[in-house]
């Protein structure tokens, strides 16, 4: 069990818990990234405000916890010692690469799903412009806290 107390290896769904190891923050960091992917769901897939909520809100949840059984199951190979910095930061940029591509696909899948009267190169526009635009927003706070811990 010691492998879910590292902080790099998480989640198929956003890299949120590879920035802090508090539930708390990780729900914090999580909700603009729903209400930014459900503003586009909304505008790209004409959707009420509700619905495109719902939707990511559920997508993020599903991706996420499929996540942490990928996790569970395959288990992690760690090259980082939490407390080496800057290689820690370096690897968040990195590993945040590989999870939007699984994140994307989960997300997509479960889209192809839910959205079934909405043609589906719209749904793969829409979830891959949600993604892409969440995941630069997390290699954003990433490059920050690189470039921040080396003039700290």
């Amino acid at each position: 069990m010691m492998y879910l107390t590292l902080p790099s290896v998480y989640l198929a769904n956003s890299g949120v818990p590879l920035f802090t190891q508090s539930i708390f923050y990780q729900v914090l960091l999580l909700i603009p990234i729903i209400f930014i992917e459900a503003f586009i769901h909304r505008k790209i897939l004409k959707l009420k405000i509700y619905r495109s909520i719902s939707i990511a809100f559920s997508t993020n949840l599903i991706s996420t916890f499929i996540g942490v059984l990928l996790l569970l199951i395959a288990g992690s190979i760690y090259c980082c010692l939490p407390f080496y910095f800057p290689l820690l930061p370096l690897e968040l940029i990195v590993t945040l690469i590989p999870m939007f591509f699984v994140s994307f696909l989960l997300e997509l899948a479960l889209g192809y799903i839910v959205l079934k009267e909405v043609e589906k190169t719209r749904i793969h526009q829409s979830f891959f412009k949600a993604n892409l635009f969440t995941y630069l927003m997390l290699e954003t706070l990433a490059i920050t806290q690189l470039i921040r811990g080396y003039w700290s």
